[in-house]
């Protein structure tokens, strides 16, 4: 067993900061222990940027950030460009025009009227956002064999994480839960274009079933801002919405991006970190179950519900961290791998071309995380060998 120790120092709104990491490596190729501590803190959420300074850099290059709030949520862009290249207006009004058409919270929206209505809602081909998450997730859907599922909404709602009022599940009815089962069936949900209207079609068989992408749509957010900062001719970046992240190129001390990933504990501070990360080029999204969530009658309820029996159980996974090319699938993967549990979606991870992830787990309860991984993901350790 291999010991490696790095020692990062950084000064950040004058505060120093220094990490310490010991990355032990076993015997088995996809398991691996961590430790790691902070000396001092920095504020961050679950996925949190950080920039490693040298004092014989030359100066940093100006980049533009813009800080705001969207989906419930808050987003950091930054990227290299004239700062009023871009404003931060446009950012907001492509959001506002986003969440029209996916957001659970707005009653105009897109899926709202879908899920308000009996059988068939037609929106405007204006509304080109719809029709893409709805074709990723098909995509997810069959990849996790039913674990990630968009009909899963009337459950979320149930258990107290949705749009309706809030409320704490005491004693699960099961005979309801079996009731929403038999027509969350998403393969019975289809897009259809009206060539007459130049609309589009959403139907579905039965009229309680609903839509949820929260799942997936801050990721597709994600990709949606870059795509709009590219097309301003921006070629380095980062977009963060939510903690689900995509970069490109180089950070203002023209090095790859560097993403924290929050230590998954229930009683961890955002300002404990557990993986550092060095990428470029590709999106990062987490997902786990230690935030979102409460506890009644003394069990512990999560946002992260079992589509397959429609009970909401805890995950054998603390964290997932999903990266590859686009954000949507990123954000995608990383809910149903851990609805899916560990084995599943350690299996299914190997198999998707492009895609690496991370399960962080605790096997024996005793607060000593373990890490199983693809092969692919160790690259993006940011990590250098001190033996």
């Amino acid at each position: 067993m291999s010991k490696i120790m790095i020692l990062f120092e950084n000064n950040i709104k004058h505060q120093r900061l220094s990490l310490l990491l010991f990355h032990y490596f076993p015997t088995s190729p996809n398991t691996t222990k961590m430790t790691c501590s902070f000396l001092n803190s920095i504020t961050l959420t679950s996925i949190f940027l950080v920039f490693l300074n040298s004092c014989n850099e030359s100066s940093p290059v100006i980049y533009t950030n813009y800080k705001g709030e969207t989906m419930g949520t808050f987003y950091n862009i930054q990227f290299e460009m004239d700062s009023d290249a871009i404003l931060q207006s446009e950012i907001d009004s492509l959001l506002k025009i986003f969440n029209l058409s996916l957001s659970t919270y707005i009653p105009e929206s897109t899926i709202s009227r879908f899920n308000q209505s009996d059988s068939v809602y037609c929106y405007a081909s204006k509304d080109t956002f719809f029709e893409k998450v709805f074709t990723k997730s098909k995509v997810i859907y069959g990849l996790s064999k039913g674990y990630f599922n968009p009909t899963i909404m009337p459950l979320v709602n149930y258990y107290g994480f949705g749009y309706e009022k809030s409320k704490k599940v005491e004693i699960p009815d099961t005979n309801y839960i079996k009731e929403v089962l038999g027509y969350m069936r998403f393969e019975e949900i289809y897009l259809k274009a009206d060539t007459l209207s130049g609309e589009i079609c959403i139907y579905k068989k039965h009229k309680p079933a609903q839509l949820d992408f929260s799942a997936i749509a801050k990721g597709y957010g994600v990709d949606v801002v870059a795509y709009y900062l590219e097309s301003k001719g921006a070629s380095n970046y980062m977009v963060e919405i939510g903690g689900e992240v995509r970069t490109k190129g180089e950070n203002a001390k023209k090095k790859p991006w560097v993403i924290g990933i929050n230590k998954p504990s229930d009683d961890a501070s955002l300002q404990e970190v557990e993986l550092l990360l060095s990428v470029s080029g590709v999106s990062v999204a987490t997902s786990g179950n230690y935030r979102n969530f409460y506890e009644s009658k003394g069990q512990k309820y999560a946002h992260i519900i079992d589509p397959l029996t429609g009970i909401n159980r805890p995950s054998d996974i603390l964290s997932t961290t999903v990266i590859t090319t686009d954000c949507m699938s990123a954000d995608g993967f990383a809910t149903a791998f851990m609805a899916m549990g560990l084995d599943k979606s350690l299996e299914l991870a190997n198999n998707i071309e492009g895609l690496e992830a991370c399960f962080i787990y605790d096997e024996e309860g005793d607060g000593q995380f373990e890490f199983r991984m693809t092969e692919g993901f160790k690259k993006y350790f940011l990590v250098k060998d001190n033996q």
